[in-house]
């Protein structure tokens, strides 16, 4: 078996482990157990518990690499295609799932809270602010407030439909209404970007 598909078992198995047992109990025995991988396989491919769950929490909630929306989009739909996009990723129901464990382990386990803290929103590859940072180059704006945007702008969309998901109140997120509110926060929040840097 090649090395790629075992660390997605074993990334697969701890998944499992931490959503019915929690952190705590999450041993690394039981993530061999689930894997069906032997414990010696387990540490080669990751040397802790700490470091295992970091990997899964990184790669599983935080990476997110959204489609490219296609380059005769105007920066407004390419904008709210890639939105969209993390939206979905984000609130697929194995995601969801996993969010949850982790708000639960949250406030019980010191690692986890560490895992988060040291992490971003969109992971170490942040495809929006990689976008802010492209558009503000290209339109001559300055750059040093794109974390900030970045945050700002995932709040007022994916993470408004993270809340309703985590809440249940799902009832209105369909696709639509997903689309629809990116569509009117990316205006809203180019409009404001506009208008921050041309002062007539």
């Amino acid at each position: 078996m090649e090395e790629c598909v075992r660390r997605e078992r074993i990334l697969e198995a701890a998944c499992k482990v931490l959503q019915k047992h929690g952190y705590h109990s999450a041993s690394m025995d039981k993530v061999a157990e689930c894997s069906g991988m032997s414990k010696r396989t387990l540490y080669k491919m990751f040397p802790s518990k700490l470091e295992l769950f970091r990997i899964l929490i990184r790669e599983r909630l935080f990476d997110v690499k959204p489609q490219v929306a296609p380059e005769a989009a105007t920066p407004e739909e390419e904008l709210s295609s890639l939105l969209v996009d993390l939206a979905r990723t984000i609130l697929r129901p194995d995601r969801i799932s996993l969010i949850r464990a982790i708000i639960t382990e949250s406030s019980e386990s010191e690692d986890v809270r560490e895992i988060i803290a040291a992490l971003e929103a969109g992971g170490e590859d942040n495809a929006l602010e990689a976008w802010l940072q492209a558009y503000c180059r290209q339109q001559g704006y300055p750059c040093s407030n794109v974390h900030f945007w970045g945050k700002m702008l995932f709040g007022m969309t994916v993470g408004d439909f993270l809340f309703q998901t985590l809440g249940c109140a799902t009832k209105s997120l369909t696709c639509a209404a997903i689309q629809h509110q990116t569509g009117m926060a990316v205006r809203i929040f180019l409009t404001g970007l506009r208008s921050l840097h041309h002062t007539d």
